[in-house]
């Protein structure tokens, strides 16, 4: 007979096992748990160091470029990830992300815009936005109210400016002019109109000498008179206009004209904040003329100067005009030059001697604007634009020249210009950019860009 042992069981073991069984559920959710806050933790932290990241690159701005221009950008070059890594490794974790660089926002010809709009809202109260239109408006409008225009057009267009320029050109003295006139005139009398010929001659010649200049006044100078007197009556409209985008105008302008090197210096020329063009580029270069014209050369110089020569003799005309001993004084050389003309063309040319004193006046400012000029452009001085009484009412700089093109230039075209200028000195020129990090299996991302732009 086989007797049968009977085990012990007890509760205690069933209760082993329950236990070990929901110990170990519970093990496995407080593991995926943990795990799950280490992951939204390290997340978190490449976040942030996202964060600083982007915001370690917009503060390493080019310092010159805002201070000298009032431009926050920075290059592209000096960007990496080292703020990145320093940032996960202040949390405790080790750079398990790689930073991409997944977007770049260039700097644009319209943020330029901006820039510039506030670069004026703190700075526009030391800076004299409107006096220098203001100055070329008034100018315009007297030359314009004492019919000056009309009076060279007519004078240019009559027989006397061929006869006059002549005897200013030539090589004749007015004593021969005046023996060509035969027994019509006597030289005994006309001994002190004479002399003034000769000094008005002996002037103009000697300018063309010393400036070196080789130009016919009669044609190519009259045409840049009136190239001189289109500019003026553009700026005189825009001077009388008060909108915001005049006002933005002005800005543009001034901020071209006076913040970048141009080819004739004045005397202590810098940029609006005082900083030596040498220390941005290290040599001279004509900045200015190429926003003016999108070229460089002795081309650009040559259309720019001889704008200025034009106003140089429109201001010179209307001080000599001004001046009643200075008109007298024309009007009887005048006098004398219509006798010798009636009768050197045997009655058949009779011109008013008011036409002659004006043409006489216009020789007596081409040789004053070139005078002007040099002042201009050799010694970095102002020149006369308008006296009155000696003294000097209006005088401009060479760059009050270039403000007065550069309102006169399209607005999209001074930005777009100045943008490559700019490019050109301080390589290529971002506002914003968008970094980005991988982590299991996820895209952490931020794009930032300068508050001034957006």
């Amino acid at each position: 007979m086989r007797i049968r042992t009977k085990s012990r069981r007890t509760k205690h073991g069933a209760a082993s096992v329950f236990l070990a069984i929901v110990l170990s559920a519970l093990i496995l959710v407080e593991c995926t748990f943990v795990a799950f806050v280490w992951n939204l933790d390290y997340a978190l932290s490449v976040n942030t160091a996202l964060k600083t990241e982007v915001d370690t690159i917009l503060s390493d701005y080019n310092r010159q470029l805002f201070d000298v221009y009032g431009i926050y950008a920075f290059s592209i070059d000096g960007v990496d990830d080292e703020c990145f890594n320093r940032a996960l490794e202040i949390n405790g974790y080790e750079a398990e992300s790689q930073l991409f660089v997944s977007g770049k926002h260039r700097f644009t010809a319209a943020d330029l815009k901006k820039a510039i709009k506030s670069y004026y809202w703190y700075r526009g109260t030391g800076i004299k936005i409107r006096n220098v239109v203001d100055s070329y408006s008034e100018l315009f409008i007297q030359l314009d109210e004492k019919g000056i225009i009309k009076d060279i057009g007519q004078f240019m267009k009559s027989p006397a400016a061929e006869y006059i320029s002549q005897m200013i050109k030539g090589s004749e003295s007015a004593e021969k002019w005046i023996e060509k006139a035969g027994d019509v005139l006597n030289i005994d009398d006309l001994i002190e109109e004479s002399e003034e010929m000769d000094e008005l001659r002996s002037d103009y010649q000697e300018a063309i000498k010393d400036f070196g200049l080789d130009i016919d006044v009669d044609i190519s100078q009259w045409n840049s008179v009136l190239k001189g007197v289109s500019f003026l009556e553009r700026v005189s409209e825009l001077g009388a206009d008060n909108s915001p985008e005049a006002l933005t105008k002005f800005y543009v302008s001034n901020y071209c004209a006076y913040n970048f090197d141009c080819a004739f210096r004045p005397k202590g020329d810098s940029s609006i904040n005082g900083t030596d063009f040498d220390s941005i580029h290290g040599k001279k270069r004509n900045d200015c003329e190429y926003i003016l014209t999108g070229e460089y050369g002795a081309g650009t110089l040559m259309e720019i100067e001889t704008m200025m020569v034009g106003i140089l003799i429109a201001g010179c005309f209307l001080t000599d005009y001004a001046d009643e001993v200075f008109r007298n004084t024309m009007y009887a050389i005048a006098e004398v030059i219509s006798a010798i003309i009636l009768a050197v063309s045997e009655g058949t040319v009779d011109i008013d001697p008011r036409i002659i004193q004006v043409g006489l006046t216009f020789y007596c400012a081409v040789v004053q604007s070139f005078k002007e000029f040099i002042k201009v452009t050799v010694r970095g001085e102002r020149a006369v634009i308008f006296k009155y009484e000696d003294t000097d009412i209006i005088t401009l700089s060479y760059r009050d020249f270039l403000y007065l093109f550069c309102i006169c230039t399209p607005e999209e075209e001074l930005l777009d210009r100045s943008l490559e200028v700019l490019k050109k000195d301080y390589g290529k020129l971002y506002k914003g950019i968008r970094l980005e990090a991988e982590f299991g299996g996820n895209t952490y991302s931020i794009d930032k860009s300068y508050q001034l732009y957006e």
